[in-house]
């Protein structure tokens, strides 16, 4: 349900790229305008390849290949987790964040990332934890993520293009200095914005469809925590809650203010654990896909 409400949020975003990107090919061949939205639409399956999940865990999470040590000592710890939810440990690939901070990502659809720092778990509660990855990608969280990112980039490409040239608008106003300037650079600036709206009106839906995408994040973070216990790592996956709890993170996230908490990705440690704690045992269902 959290992967279908995600996608279902990013429809404004995609569809204003779809218009972005159907200008684009009107102006460059208009005789056959239908092909570069085609084209782009087709383009997501490169979202699928597990190069492009390596590709962006080492872009945007500076993940790398582990060592021969790390593997040894990860890849046992994968195929337990994977045996338990009854797939092939070989369609995941491990990557290694140098980071102090105790944690672990699913990236793409293949690639299960852990910190140096969770490396230094107790074995089992670093096998609940790549339990609790494998969740996410059970469930298709990272893929639909990925794949909203992908479509989206065209309309956001806009809206930082947009930014761009507003800020230079005005820094050259306030540059010449004088009040016809001024004026002539505020009125280009708020053209600029309602022609932007106009090309990607996804815009004016950010402050509702940002915290709900927040939530969303929350909800699929809750199930993979729910996949993990139903394969037999509640009570570790507990320790590991705890001991976050005794690290100060829910701490800090109550000091971050309300803004901050609802536009977080994670929910707290302490509703983590009170789910893991009242959830009756049901048996794990997957799609015949998973």
């Amino acid at each position: 349900m959290s992967a279908v409400i995600e996608l279902l949020l990013g429809v404004p975003t995609v569809l204003s790229s779809l218009l972005i990107v159907t200008l684009v090919g009107k102006a460059v061949i208009p005789e056959t305008l239908w092909l570069f939205p085609v084209v782009w639409l087709a383009s997501g399956a490169i979202v699928f390849l597990p190069a492009t999940g390596k590709l962006l865990a080492a872009l945007v999470h500076g993940m790398r290949g582990p060592t021969g040590t790390e593997r040894a000592a990860l890849e046992p710890l994968l195929e337990e987790a994977c045996g338990a939810a009854g797939v092939d440990p070989g369609r995941y690939r491990l990557r290694i964040q140098n980071s102090k901070e105790i944690n672990a990502m699913a990236v793409g659809g293949h690639v299960v990332g852990v910190s140096t720092a969770a490396l230094q778990l107790p074995q089992k509660q670093l096998e609940a934890v790549l339990a609790h990855e494998i969740g996410h990608h059970l469930a298709g969280h990272t893929k639909i993520s990925l794949l909203r990112w992908w479509f989206e980039l065209p309309a956001r490409a806009v809206v930082w293009l947009v930014i761009i040239i507003g800020v230079a608008i005005y820094v050259a106003g306030d540059k010449i200095g004088t009040t016809g300037a001024k004026v002539i650079s505020l009125v280009l600036i708020v053209a600029l914005g309602v022609a932007a709206v106009l090309v990607s009106p996804w815009v004016l839906l950010v402050p509702v469809i940002a915290p709900l995408l927040a939530l969303a994040s929350r909800r699929a973070e809750l199930h993979a925590d729910r996949v993990a216990a139903e394969l037999g790592y509640r009570l570790v996956l507990l320790e590991v809650l705890q001991r976050w709890v005794k690290e100060g993170h829910d701490e800090q996230r109550a000091r971050a203010g309300f803004r901050a908490r609802m536009l977080a990705s994670h929910p707290s440690c302490a509703l983590r654990i009170s789910k893991l704690r009242g959830e009756k045992r049901r048996p794990l269902s997957r799609s015949p896909g998973a």
